[in-house]
């Protein structure tokens, strides 16, 4: 059963949670109106008894019955009491609480009392008076006294039971929707991870191969020459394609980064796109504009894999003849250590409703697509290099834009070792 929930996707395993939370919270409401059943009941008993002890209290001033008699009445009953005479002067008390778990002794007579004594019966009176739980004292149809009564305080713990009961059921289900977002993350980390290292492992045979066939075209070439053109074409598609391959095997593992200059990255990777932008049914040209920005650290594979992303995606967006691509840099922090850099188009834009969406793993506006490229960029950005990356804007008809953020050296090492 534990391993077909964690095989389960997630949307079914938050709705067994949802279930699961509604279960609890229903037992918890059942037992809370057991609770509120209990109390009800105990008010009845505190009434019984008080009608009781009102009664030996009168055989006691009767003289019919001694004082033990009422002891034996009360004798293991909870509920306090206050007999006082008709002028409000306390006579005698029992099971009144001083502070905390220490009783009011009975033995001593009221004006022998602390003064802070005094103050809890007093308290009591005036809390049995706005309760209405008094009964007169009545003897030959003459009132002698008045009697206060408690209950068992059982609604007061009612309330705590519930209130805690309900924090802690809170707390549960923060705590499990947590982890159903933890194991979420993992298992999407895991999934790519896996894909990438597995494509990088699918795509080791067939490029040594390629490699064999090139070493074989160039041991023809002087036999025919176009063999040799072929060659090298080839040995520079392979270079690509190694590449690749070596971008997909760091998904994972911690790439090494060294300090450089992201503007350097920028030129490189526009410098390759420009001479294949489309120049025939439209135009797409690539316009630079960059600072001067400190040196940061970068995998240039991987960051370089980022904005080629970027670009590809600012390409699909591109639906008229003149499109363009700006990618900016600037410097950026209190002290200018920081680099932002922005890539922007005017393509058609992305509909509102889908733009908190674009960085999830498989979402796509592609009729072809896997939905990773951005998904990967961010992991890169932010897991790898410490930085941030975000869409900055998109209008429909007018463009988008994609902003990054990487982070001076300092900051960089904090990221990383809180990350491990």
């Amino acid at each position: 059963m534990g391993r077909g929930y964690q095989r389960a996707p997630f949307r079914t395993r938050a709705w067994g949670y949802a279930v699961a939370m509604t279960i609890v919270a229903g037992l918890l409401a059942l037992h809370g109106l057991m609770m509120v059943e209990l109390a009800k009941r105990s008010s009845h008993t505190s009434e019984r008894e008080a009608q009781l002890y009102a009664f030996a209290l009168t055989e006691r001033l009767l003289h019919r019955q001694g004082y033990d008699f009422v002891e034996d009445v009360m004798r293991g009953s909870e509920v306090p009491f206050l007999f006082t005479r008709m002028d409000g002067t306390p006579v005698h008390w029992r099971n009144l609480h001083w502070k905390g778990s220490d009783l009011i002794p009975e033995a001593l007579p009221y004006n022998k009392l602390h003064a802070s004594e005094k103050e809890a019966i007093d308290k009591f009176l005036r809390g049995s008076q706005k309760m209405g739980r008094v009964r007169p004292i009545v003897i030959g149809g003459t009132p002698v006294g008045l009697l206060y009564h408690g209950d068992y305080n059982i609604r007061q713990q009612l309330y705590g039971l519930l209130g805690g009961g309900a924090v802690a059921i809170m707390l549960l289900a923060g705590l499990t929707w947590f982890g159903l977002k933890i194991m979420q993350g993992t298992e999407r980390s895991l999934l790519w991870v896996g894909m990438a290292r597995e494509t990088a492992h699918q795509l080791g045979t067939p490029i040594s191969a390629l490699v064999g066939w090139i070493e074989y075209m160039r041991l023809k070439s002087p036999d025919i020459p176009q063999l040799g053109r072929l060659a090298n074409e080839m040995d520079r598609d392979l270079g690509r394609l190694r590449q690749v391959v070596d971008r997909f095997s760091q998904i994972g593992s911690l790439p090494e980064l060294h300090l450089q200059d992201p503007n350097n990255v920028i030129r490189f990777i526009a410098d390759y796109f420009t001479p294949r932008l489309p120049k025939e049914d439209r135009k797409v040209v690539i316009d630079l504009d960059l600072q001067v920005v400190a040196d940061i650290p970068l995998n240039r594979e991987l960051f370089g894999w980022v904005l080629e992303n970027l670009i590809k995606n600012a390409l699909d967006a591109m639906d008229r003849k003149d499109g363009r691509i700006t990618i900016t840099s600037r410097a950026t922090g209190r002290l200018g250590q920081d680099v932002r850099i922005d890539v922007e188009d005017n393509g058609r834009g992305i509909p509102t409703q889908h733009q908190r969406d674009v960085f999830l793993p498989g979402w796509t506006s592609k009729k072809r697509g896997w939905g990773l490229g951005l998904a990967l960029a961010r992991r890169i950005v932010e897991q790898y290099h410490g930085g941030k990356i975000w869409l900055d804007y998109s209008r429909l008809g007018e463009g988008t834009g994609f902003s990054i953020l990487l982070r001076d050296p300092s900051a960089l090492d904090r990221n990383r070792s809180g990350a491990a």
